[in-house]
């Protein structure tokens, strides 16, 4: 079996590249999901600051240290150290110049997702053509979430393949993931909007505690669902894939 890797201790160096990749990738259709709905919706906030783009480059700000830590310093050392990244990344919103506030931001909030299950469908479609393509050229395709071999085919069609299966993966992990109902993510925009008036008191004031309440629910209630989603879809769904289109 080949290989196509320059190793760093024990980090595939072309699996950390494409998932890189992958991730830029998805923050530009997730935040562009964003930014898109939201000038739909009447707020031009991200539009003036030329984020209503699927452009990853344009949801990197350069100038703010900390989005640029997080967007993309923080998935550079988590895909180092986990095998994969993971980060943040935002745009503005104002509600306020919004048509339908509630409606409109909770739709607003979809979008981000929405801009996930895009990528997802796109990375199974490319992966399944290229298991095609390898099943009918007699070749075969050898596919794991950290590590890259080219397998029995052309190292471009196994790269290409690779990416499909990793922004599937990705995509699928944080779009779900986004949908969460807790404060500071997508999910918990959605949920507030079908919230009672006291419903939505509580939720204002666990706002400021929305980012410790996601980490300790993604660590200590979602942590063994989220690594079972992972290896349905690295492992099931792609064996399903590779089985009905003959592939090996």
């Amino acid at each position: 079996m080949n290989h196509l890797a320059l190793s760093l201790s024990d980090v595939d160096m072309t699996s950390a590249l494409l998932w890189l990749i992958c991730w830029f990738l998805t923050i530009g259709l997730h935040e562009g999901g964003h930014a898109w709905m939201a000038w739909w919706k009447g707020d031009d906030t991200a539009y003036l600051l030329g984020k209503r783009s699927i452009n990853p480059i344009r949801h990197v700000d350069k100038d703010n240290y900390f989005n640029l830590f997080a967007t993309v310093g923080l998935p550079v050392l988590t895909v180092f150290t986990m095998g994969w990244p993971i980060g943040f990344a935002w745009v503005p919103v104002n509600p306020g110049k919004m048509r339908h506030p509630l409606r409109d931001q909770a739709l607003v909030s979809l979008a981000g997702p929405g801009g996930n299950l895009v990528g997802a469908i796109a990375g199974v479609i490319i992966l399944a053509l290229a298991i095609l393509i390898a099943a009918k050229t007699g070749g075969a395709l050898v596919l794991h979430p950290f590590q890259f071999h080219a397998g029995e085919t052309s190292i471009a069609l196994a790269l290409l393949a690779h990416l499909a299966y990793r922004m599937m993966l990705i995509n699928i992990l944080l779009g779900a993931i986004n949908l969460l109902p807790i404060p500071g993510v997508d999910g918990g925009n959605v949920l507030y909007y079908f919230l009672n008036p006291r419903g939505r008191e509580v939720f204002n004031q666990l706002r400021p505690y929305g980012m410790m309440i996601f980490v300790l629910v993604a660590w200590f209630l979602l942590a063994k669902p989220i690594s079972m989603l992972f290896m349905f879809f690295a492992v099931d769904l792609t064996g399903w894939l590779f089985k009905a289109l003959g592939g090996t």
